[in-house]
């Protein structure tokens, strides 16, 4: 485990790994924030997922868009699901606190993912499957800070990143934040969403590099 530890703290300290690290936090946790607003999970208008509203149980379709409507139903618990998605997608967007976003994440997509298994949405655990695996990965990423449940004292040992940790990430995630929640709550279709999260992850990216290298340039 230690060997395993020690390999894992040598590739984190690689540029391209710490900014794919980075970016992976921004892309789930945007895409969950939409998923939850987009689908009315928050008290909207509720979404006919698949025609559920009409849909009768006898084909692999219309069982997925009846369980749709059957959450959908259930209020409080469909609340639920979309503030956990909202909390879990806006840690992991913070990059200051990715690490609790991961592991809420975590049993989150791991739900989902069994769930379009069971009912065969066709393509769709495809999708899931990746995001779970995202998901593993950030764990992963961060597992010194996870072995606490097994050895208090492994938490003590803690390398810097000189680029993940920066505090830039966290403010170029507030900026997405709002932009994600100010977008959804005002119904923009999820494409223009993605766009412009996508646009303002790539701006912040050549900033920060080119900002970087003026520093080093100044210096």
């Amino acid at each position: 485990m230690d060997t395993f530890l020690l390999r894992l703290d040598q590739l984190k300290q690689k540029s391209f790994l710490q900014i794919f690290t980075i970016y992976v936090r921004y892309l789930i946790g945007g895409a969950f924030i939409i998923a939850a607003i987009g689908m009315g999970k928050l008290g909207g208008p509720k979404v006919d997922i698949m025609g559920a509203s009409a849909a009768p149980l006898n084909d692999s379709i219309s069982r997925i868009a009846l369980f749709f409507k059957v959450m959908q139903e259930s209020g409080l618990y469909w609340s639920f699901i979309g503030w956990s998605q909202i909390i879990a997608g806006v840690l992991l967007i913070s990059q200051r606190f990715s690490k609790l976003g991961a592991a809420i994440f975590f049993g989150l997509i791991l739900n989902i993912f069994i769930i379009t298994l069971s009912y065969d949405f066709n393509g769709t655990p495809i999708v899931t499957g990746l995001m779970l695996l995202a998901t593993t990965y950030l764990i992963v990423w961060d597992l010194r800070s996870f072995l606490f449940l097994f050895q208090p004292e492994g938490t003590l040992v803690k390398s810097q990143l000189h680029i993940a940790d920066n505090s830039y990430w966290t403010w170029l995630g507030a900026i997405m934040i709002i932009s994600a929640l100010t977008l959804a709550l005002l119904q923009i279709v999820a494409t223009i969403i993605l766009l412009l999260l996508f646009l303002e992850g790539l701006i912040g990216f050549i900033l920060f590099f080119a900002l970087k290298k003026h520093k080093i340039s100044s210096s």
